[in-house]
């Protein structure tokens, strides 16, 4: 969610059992699962905390860790390195990448960081005022608009609407 879906009055643990729960899984699956996640994502220290006392970082990472409690076949993720910091957001992308190769895991991402749709994403669609303008690899757009960088595709294909009224 663009907004963190967690409750508050209750610890890191608490809301990834209550979410596991939701999607009737075991105790012993929840356990083992959060554990993992909880570590791979460096929360586990925090998680007997109240996420109220969370950084919004945190509160996104633990949103991620909930998102992914039950296993995915599909993840959709919107913004999901959004607060954090450039440290946190970097451990993200590697466990991302790392369950998209190892996992075969199919993420849909929406993403204002374009560099963010470069580090990770096989394909991209370019979005303008709700219109689709491009779409391939990051690759192929780099190649086709012949700029360095995804994000220079990004400036030379909306550029003109972003320097309007400057």
């Amino acid at each position: 969610p663009q907004e963190p879906s967690l409750y508050k009055f209750l610890s890191g643990n608490e809301n990834i059992e209550f979410f596991g729960n939701l999607y009737l899984m075991s105790k012993n699956e929840i356990k083992a699962r959060a554990e993992k996640l909880l570590k791979t994502l460096g929360l586990y220290e925090a998680r007997k905390r109240k996420t109220k006392g969370y950084s919004g970082g945190m509160l996104r990472q633990l949103s991620l860790i909930v998102s992914l409690i039950n296993n995915p076949e599909i993840l959709f993720l919107d913004e999901p390195t959004v607060g954090m910091d450039a440290r946190v957001r970097r451990k993200v992308w590697n466990f991302l990448k790392s369950m998209k190769e190892e996992e075969d895991r199919t993420i849909i991402l929406t993403t204002h960081y374009i560099e963010e749709a470069e580090a990770l994403c096989d394909r991209v669609a370019i979005i303008d005022y709700g219109k689709l303008i491009a779409i391939g690899s990051p690759q192929e757009l780099i190649k086709e608009h012949n700029v360095s960088n995804l994000e220079e595709v990004f400036l030379k294909i909306t550029g003109r609407r972003i320097t309007e009224g400057m």
